[in-house]
């Protein structure tokens, strides 16, 4: 139902996750763009090679962070990645971590939360003060409510009661239809989440030996 979208916990869980992306966002875009950026300038003196390595296992790591964060708040079920659970040292474990698809999707994801970060904080402060405007009936003769009468153009001053209800009526109706923008948004991030987080399995590709061995058995 189109209303019950503000009693429904997902619609909650949704917004805690876009405003949570707004800072890690942030935080993933600059040690991202900071330790790939030191690593390759680096590169060529040898200590940029383990520094490109920490980024990536970094990565990695906030990539399962990320993971399980959508998983609890946008009711996804992603599995965890055992790509890198590789046995035989360290370099094993550097190869994998390089050479995985899994890594490169997760730096990517890191990447993309910062506009997605932008966007969801945007959202949701929006649609919290249209739902902010449901008072104006009660506050609409105040000096300090930020009627229509505030804007530069002036074209409607909201100075009484039915003109108050009104803005009340549209603030709902507006509100609600961002809180389910909201939940799209949220519901959309969340397959891609699962795309870009999960992990890469490689079918078995099926070899004509066993089946010759069998033709052969059975003859």
């Amino acid at each position: 139902m189109f209303f019950d979208v503000i009693v429904n916990p997902k619609t909650w869980r949704s917004v805690g996750y876009l405003l949570l992306a707004f800072p890690l966002g942030i935080f993933y875009f600059v040690f991202l763009v900071t330790g790939l950026s030191l690593g390759f300038g680096l590169f060529i003196t040898l200590l940029g090679i383990p520094i490109l390595v920490g980024v990536l296992a970094a990565a990695y790591g906030m990539g399962e962070f990320e993971r399980t964060t959508t998983n609890l708040l946008l009711d996804q079920d992603t599995p965890p990645s055992h790509r890198l659970a590789v046995s035989g040292g360290l370099w094993p474990k550097v190869k994998a971590l390089v050479g995985s698809s899994e890594t490169w999707k997760r730096v990517i994801y890191l990447f993309v939360e910062f506009p997605l970060g932008i966007i969801g904080f945007t959202l949701v402060t929006t649609t919290a003060a249209v739902l902010a405007f449901i008072a104006t009936p009660f506050f609409y003769a105040q000096s300090w409510w930020p009627t229509i009468a505030d804007w530069p153009s002036s074209f409607w001053v909201v100075d009484t009661l039915w003109e108050a209800v009104i803005v009340a009526v549209a603030a709902v109706l507006v509100g609600f239809v961002l809180l389910h923008v909201i939940n799209g948004v949220a519901r959309v991030w969340g397959e891609f989440a699962k795309a870009m987080l999960g992990p890469t399995y490689r079918p078995a590709v099926p070899t004509e030996e066993p089946a010759r061995q069998m033709h052969e058995t059975h003859q």
